[in-house]
């Protein structure tokens, strides 16, 4: 009797770009790519919008872009990599709703809005540095805000992550910051933001939520530098008391914050 060796089919995690111009003529048409030039990389610049969106992507991009005009959406697909992906988009990106643990390839300069939400990210390493609209990277597994855009102009949005600390987030938020949900105990490292602060669904809103929705950067400033909260855990008493004294504030329920905090009198 023949004994069949049993063997496994692997499927590569290495994107498979086209490596002749025909080929990429071949994707482009497939996928409904118009007005678009090749580079001799086999690249190829986009005078306009690329829709990928639920186009049923598996692990990695069908071939490598270069510069996108308009918006580029590679959302709500089987992506695990954003190798491939253009290095400016003049408008919109969006990586939504894929299986990226990694935002290594990304652009690293988007005209638009930047939005990776719904994606197993642990870390924003790779992400663009320079966002002129909105930044979402809401519903991950984010334990660290670091490689986080420095200058985000939109609204920041980075809830229900399980974000403990601000670091790495970034220095100015042009417009609204959302940060619920997830386990902050201090304001240490709080981005100047410019709208509406929501930081509900975190241990610290029970301290800060007379005042924080509308808090411009000097009250966040001089809240910390009252140092009410140390090591994360201890509130002291004092300090609380005599920041809201001094800035004419609603005093936080007492009571509650015993839930959530060490209290030194």
């Amino acid at each position: 009797m023949k004994h069949i060796k049993p063997y496994k089919i692997f499927e590569s995690n290495e994107p498979n770009f086209p490596t002749t111009k025909e080929e990429v003529i071949e994707v482009c048409r497939n996928y409904q790519i118009y007005n678009y030039t090749i580079n001799d990389d086999l690249s190829i610049d986009v005078d306009g919008d690329v829709d990928l969106h639920n186009q049923g992507l598996g692990k990695c991009l069908p071939l490598r872009f270069n510069y996108v005009g308009g918006d580029f959406d590679c959302s709500n697909n089987e992506l695990k990599t954003l190798e491939g992906s253009p290095q400016t988009v003049d408008g919109d990106f969006y990586c939504y709703r894929n299986n990226l643990k990694s935002l290594e390839g990304s652009p690293q300069t988007v005209g638009g809005s930047f939005n990776c939400y719904r994606n197993n990210l642990k870390t924003l390493k790779g992400c663009p540095q320079t966002v002129d609209g909105n930044f979402y990277c809401n519903i991950n597994d984010l334990v660290s805000l670091k490689g986080s855009p420095q200058t985000v102009n939109g609204d920041f949005n980075c809830h229900h992550n399980e974000l403990k600390s601000l670091e790495g987030c970034p220095q100015t938020v042009g417009w609204n910051f959302y940060c619920y949900g997830n386990k902050l105990t201090d304001l240490e490292h709080f981005p100047d933001v410019s709208g509406i602060i929501d930081i509900k669904e975190n241990t610290v809103h029970c301290l800060v939520y007379t005042f924080i929705e509308n808090a411009d950067s000097f009250m966040i400033e001089d809240f910390k530098d009252y140092e009410i909260v140390r090591n994360g855990d201890t509130v002291m008493l004092d300090r609380l008391q005599t920041f809201i004294r001094d800035n004419n504030l609603e005093m936080p329920n007492l009571e509650e914050i015993k839930k959530h905090y060490k209290i030194i009198e």
